[in-house]
């Protein structure tokens, strides 16, 4: 899966989060202009962290091996015992 699949419902979920949290009425003496640059900026640091922490694509990993290779070596470690 890409990256990008999950980036985008990661600033999603985090903008509606930071709007909700900073209408409340303990936040009423926030500016607008000052809500909005928290609000842009918690979901470029949030999809920021989660490029980093989501690690490699999943199409680099290693395909799974088919039935002939894994007997073959199946048969090379059941002599070593």
């Amino acid at each position: 899966m890409k990256k990008s699949k999950i980036i985008l419902p990661i600033m999603i979920v985090v903008t509606v989060l930071a709007t909700i949290i900073l209408s409340q009425e303990e936040y009423s003496e926030v500016t607008i202009i000052n809500r909005i640059l928290i609000i842009v900026g918690a979901a470029i640091v949030s999809s920021v962290i989660g490029y980093f922490l989501l690690g490699s694509d999943v199409d680099k990993v290693d395909p799974k091996p088919n039935d002939n290779t894994a007997n073959k070596i199946n048969k090379k470690n059941s002599g070593r015992k």
